[in-house]
């Protein structure tokens, strides 16, 4: 690991107990972090504190919060087996928060784990915590480590003859208009979609601003204010909106809504937004409330291209209802109003051609106007090119003619499925397919792609691929006994994929959509494609209380108990199956619980992450277990807010764990994060239309305990809460 160094908050309290940001200038060599007052003159100078990051270390990451007037990324540094043993940090900028967290990553990872025989405390040891900071006291310096490290207005233009473009989607659903209006079913989103010549931190930082920088850009907005901060990843902001840009006879509109972000490891930002109620701010008299169903960015990086090193890629999504008057006379004006909205891309667009493309926005205040009706001209469109995607990203374009119309006009009624996000895995695929990776640059497209040309994957090819996966598994687990497994899945409640039933269903996952770490992450930081899981899925329960149902692996009547018992009645045989069982727990009015059962036959010696985790004590498990999610099929909204990074689970959630002789449970309570709570309450909204497939897996962190390999995977299919079953009593 090469060494970093510069300037952090030191974030503490002082003796009244109240925040206290310290700057402090930090260098972290290898496993080695020292703190200085000032930047060091030569190495050889001492630190006012120095300290080690040992394997045992965690990085969280807490987002923005305003502390003293400072708008500042906050991170922390902490203990897994200690919580109380932490450090605050805060930057001031994402970006740079994102290269401190993952450097502190890194250094946690200098050092090798203990063997297996020194991974958990003993009832009479004491372990040491590395990670305290000595302090100095005159010229005396006390390092508990005993180690020492050596301490190692650009302005953006682009070419004026380029026009402003933006592409133009709408979601392809099973809305049939008015029909599904009277229904209650929400229209499809739209979305706009542009090239911005500006980094992405730049971007996100323009888009989140509610001060007078935006109203230099979005010429609908009026005013802002945040009127609640949850925490530093989410808010409650109040926008109002001009009324210029709106029909003569409507009323201005504005919007209360809870707006979420969180920037993904590649550098990407997202930004959700959901309209909520909220009591410090009914509807005013003056305005209409419109409600913003779901809507958001997302803000993507992009390679260097034509000397324009900073470059990125903004997808503007929204479905919103403007609350405009609906009859049969009168048609819904509320595509032609969101489709006016979606322009800002392009107004960002003509923003960052007189802004440098790292450029900031000023701090935002708690209510700042924009000067009257000051809106930013937006150039004249070049011909849109609707594209058309299907499941297999296969595009073709389709060349407007009519270039004097407006844009919305051209969009006409053209559908889209949802534009594709190829894993890591398959862009390196399709490189090795045609030779080179695909031109992402929305202003350009190849003859190749006006052809419909694009290299893909045959349907056909995906189906060997998915049998030879099944295949596989089933070599896996051939000694395992059919009658066995068969009575494990007919005491699940939830029933296996059928060709009788395609909803409410469950089966495993494919294996190779998960991406994992290989034998040498260490060094190259890779991920690989994942091979099949050791353990195989056996049975689901889709239960609902009014309470939490815990430990369901000692109860007769569930699945574990009644195969034990079962194989206690045949002679000769030994109970060597162990199973592991995740129990997720949404609380609520009514508790739902879904509860996956997994079993091996083979000895866990012959899996030592599993064993260590198995026999470990539970703030190792907290810091290991992990879980991949992933939306194969759902609304935009929601795969946003899944997401598809993995999360130690333990980290984020409470879990509580049972064990026994030929069993594991881990009782997982979403209800123990805001967060976590929030965004399985939307999935809940919309979990007849998803399919959810999710992997579990022991985080490796050493050479030893590399490469990972899935415990196991599931696919949930339309998981519908009214076929929930009422839990049997203990």
């Amino acid at each position: 690991m090469e060494s970093m160094e510069g300037w952090l908050y030191l974030i503490g309290s002082n003796r009244l107990m109240m925040t206290n940001p310290r700057k402090r200038y930090v260098v972290l060599c290898g496993n080695q972090a020292r703190f200085y007052k000032d930047k060091p003159a030569h190495r050889e100078e001492a630190p006012i504190k120095s300290g080690t990051v040992d394997p045992y270390k965690r990085v969280a990451d807490h987002g923005r919060e305003n502390i003293l007037g400072r708008t500042l990324f906050v991170f922390t540094v902490y203990d897994s087996y200690i919580h109380e043993d932490k450090l605050k940090f805060g930057a001031r900028s994402s970006e740079e928060a994102a290269k401190w967290m993952e450097a502190f990553k890194e250094a946690a990872e200098q050092i090798h784990l203990p063997g297996k025989d020194r991974s958990f405390v003993t009832a009479g040891g004491r372990r040491r915590y590395p990670f305290r900071l000595s302090v100095r006291r005159g010229s005396v310096v006390r390092d508990p480590s005993g180690g020492s490290g050596t301490v190692n207005n650009h302005l953006f233009r682009e070419d004026s003859t380029t026009l402003a473009g933006l592409r133009l989607f709408k979601e392809a659903t099973d809305h049939h208009g008015l029909k599904s209006m009277i229904r209650g079913e929400d229209p499809p989103a739209l979305m706009s979609v542009g090239v911005v010549h500006a980094t992405c931190e730049s971007v996100f930082e323009t888009v989140m601003a509610l001060g007078s920088s935006r109203a230099e850009w979005d010429f609908c907005y009026l005013k802002g204010r945040v009127i609640e901060h949850i925490d530093g990843h989410s808010d409650i902001v109040h926008k109002h909106f001009h009324k210029f840009w709106l029909s003569s006879r409507m009323k201005p509109r504005d919007l209360v809504v809870h707006r979420y972000w969180r920037r993904e490891d590649d550098g990407s930002y997202v930004i959700l937004y959901t309209s909520v109620n909220h009591e410090k701010c009914p509807p005013r008299r003056k305005f209409v409330r419109a409600w913003l169903k779901s809507g958001g960015y997302v803000i993507s990086p992009l390679p260097t291209q034509g000397g324009y090193p900073n470059r990125c890629m903004v997808k503007h999504i929204l479905t919103v209802d403007w609350k405009n008057w609906k009859s049969c006379w009168s048609p819904c004006r509320d595509k032609d109003i969101t489709l006016k909205v979606l322009e800002r891309v392009a107004a960002l667009k003509e923003f960052y051609k007189i802004k440098p493309s790292d450029y900031m926005p000023s701090s935002m205040g708690p209510n700042v106007r924009q000067p009257a009706r000051c809106k930013l001209p937006v150039a004249q469109k070049e011909n849109i090119l609707p594209i058309h995607l299907n499941d297999d990203a296969a595009a073709f374009l389709l060349e407007e003619k009519n270039v004097g119309k407006s844009m919305f006009q051209q969009l006409a009624e053209d559908e889209f499925f949802d534009v594709p996000e190829d894993s890591a895995w398959d862009l390196e695929l399709d490189r090795d397919l045609d030779g080179q990776q695909q031109n992402t640059d929305l202003e350009e497209t190849s003859d190749e792609d006006k052809s419909g040309g694009i290299p893909k994957i045959s349907a056909a090819a995906t189906i060997v691929k998915r049998f030879h996966g099944i295949t596989a598994q089933k070599r896996t687990y051939q000694d395992t006994d059919q009658d066995d497994i068969d009575l494990l899945t007919r005491e699940g409640t939830l029933p296996k994929i059928s060709s009788s039933g395609t909803t409410s269903c469950y089966q495993s996952a494919e294996a190779s959509t998960f991406l994992i770490r290989g034998k040498h992450y260490l060094q190259d930081r890779k991920k690989v494609v994942a091979k099949d899981p050791v353990m195989q899925f056996v049975a689901a329960d889709w239960l609902k209380s009014n309470k939490r149902e815990d430990h369901l692996a000692n109860r007769p009547s569930y699945p574990v108990q009644l195969f034990l018992a079962n194989q206690r009645k045949k002679e000769g045989r030994v109970d060597d199956a162990f199973f592991f069982i995740i129990n997720i727990q949404v609380p609520g009015s009514t508790t739902y619980s879904l509860a996956l059962y997994y079993m091996i036959t083979q000895p866990l010696s012959d899996f030592p992450l599993l064993e260590n985790f198995v026999h470990g004590d539970d703030r190792y498990r907290n810091a290991g277990f992990k879980l991949i999610p992933h939306i194969a099929k759902g609304s935009w909204i929601v795969k946003q807010s899944v997401g598809k990074t993995a999360c130690l689970i333990g980290e984020a959630l409470e879990i509580t764990y049972h064990s026994g002789k030929n069993y594991i449970e881990l009782d997982v309570d979403i209800g123990s994060s805001s967060v976590a709570k929030g965004v399985v309450n939307l999935v809940l909204g919309y979990l007849s239309t998803l399919v959810i497939e999710l992997a579990f897996l022991i985080q490796a962190n050493t050479e030893e305990e590399l490469p990972e390999y899935l415990l196991g995977t599931c696919r949930l299919v339309n998981l519908d809460i009214a076929k929930a079953i009422p839990a049997r009593p203990e």
